[in-house]
């Protein structure tokens, strides 16, 4: 065995790293649930790297008997890297990253209780986090440096509830809006100072996802429950009518010239169109008529003249064209929920939050991390992913293209990559 001096540099970057690390004073049992589960767990012994062999394992955990103060992880296809073990006897875990030409990862923060989505402020300085589980609204978070700014509260008699959803930010008009699921309402805060300003109850049950025209002058909300779509005038922030769907209606998507809505509708495998003159549905566009694909969000890519809807429940991305043809699909992973295009319209990425716990339901931690897939749009074929953690679900590009950020929903936490120029 060489010394370390003369050791790969691989060996010698890992020893140096482990070295800062004090063993602690007994071995212990020590559960580690990494990604890859087939990583290599190593710790210095006699002056090189040893891999522990595991006690057990059971589903995704595996239990090591050390004194390590840190140990290396190593895998195939994989950037290997250290990992400190606190002093505690919880459950450690950990994700190597995968080589990529496209995204690197930065940072990553814990977040409020079931972070749901994920928006970068227009000037791409800032992060807006809402919180599926915590009575807490939004989080705001500065890009540079990666920290937590303010959180964004709702009046009192709005905070007996959780259920914050998705966010829509109106520029012109220096507001951010939020659905708040349980209560069918959607918030308002002034974007400079975090203030909250009104809140908007419309007659929609279970509002989801916000979109606003180019003028900003109405604002439309997918309803879970009533299977419709309010539409709100902004400038007196009243309900004006209600569009009727097929389904229920998640994503929501505009016309190439806002004649018309699109819906993506999660109880089957189509997207609604909707003639916003008349408030008509006039075509159903079915990937699979009598099937459940899930059908959850919409993006509109204008330079391809394309739709990419997520099907969560079918691991595919599905294309339809402007004219409501469908042109085929991308296989990504498991349960995909948001989807961004980059603003030079190169890369789509996809949020998959991974398999369901399949004992006591998707509430709770599965045996997978979820993954983040990239497309490349100019070759039309998937090109990488990276894992995220559990049950990665918001997603968003910032408007430069430099960043990447998502969320990760039973993680409680929000991760940030740099996007390749």
């Amino acid at each position: 065995v060489p010394e370390p001096a003369e050791a790969v540099p691989a060996v010698t970057e890992a020893l140096a790293d482990l070295k800062q690390y004090a063993s602690f004073p007994e071995p212990r049992d020590l559960a580690l649930r990494i990604f890859p589960q087939d990583a290599h767990v190593e710790v210095i012994s006699n002056g090189t790297l040893e891999t522990l062999t595991p006690s057990r394992r059971d589903k995704d955990v595996a239990w090591y008997r050390t004194d390590a103060g840190a140990v290396w992880l190593d895998a195939q296809g994989y950037l290997p890297a250290a990992l400190p073990l606190p002093a505690g006897s919880g459950t450690v875990e950990a994700k190597l990253e995968r080589p990529s030409d496209v995204i690197r990862k930065l940072s990553e923060l814990p977040t409020g209780y079931q972070p749901k989505s994920v928006r970068f402020s227009p000037d791409g300085r800032s992060i807006y986090v809402t919180h599926l589980g915590d009575f807490t609204a939004l989080s705001q978070y500065s890009v540079e440096p990666f920290r937590k700014i303010r959180d964004l509260n709702v009046p009192e008699e709005y905070r007996g509830d959780s259920a914050f959803v998705e966010t829509l930010i109106l520029e012109g008009r220096g507001e951010i809006w939020v659905t708040q699921m349980t209560r069918n309402a959607v918030h308002i805060f002034d974007m400079d100072s975090g203030r909250y300003l009104d809140t908007i109850d419309i007659s929609g049950n279970w509002p989801k996802v916000l979109l606003a025209n180019r003028e900003e002058s109405r604002v439309y909300v997918s309803c879970w429950n009533s299977e419709a779509v309010i539409e709100i005038d902004t400038a007196s922030r009243r309900e004006l009518r209600a569009l009727s769907t097929s389904g229920i209606p998640r994503g929501l998507a505009f016309g190439s010239d806002e004649s018309e809505l699109l819906a993506a509708i999660f109880s089957s495998a189509a997207v609604d169109r909707i003639d916003l003159a008349t408030g008509e549905l006039i075509a159903v566009h079915d990937a699979a008529p009598g099937r459940n694909y899930a059908m959850r969000h919409i993006v509109h890519d204008e330079r391809r003249g394309e739709y990419y809807i997520t099907a969560m429940g079918y691991s595919r991305v599905y294309r339809l064209s402007e004219f409501g043809e469908w042109l085929g699909y991308w296989e990504v992973g498991d349960k995909p929920n948001t989807c961004a295009i980059s603003p030079d319209g190169r890369w789509l990425f996809v949020s998959c939050r991974g398999p369901n716990n399949p004992d006591i339901g998707y509430l709770y931690k599965g045996y997978e991390f979820g993954k983040v897939y990239v497309i490349d749009l100019e070759s039309g074929k998937p090109v990488e992913w990276i894992w995220g953690r559990d049950q990665t679900t918001g997603l968003d590009v910032s408007p430069d293209g430099r960043f990447l950020a998502f969320s990760n929903f039973l993680s409680h936490s929000l991760e940030l990559y740099e996007v390749a120029p």
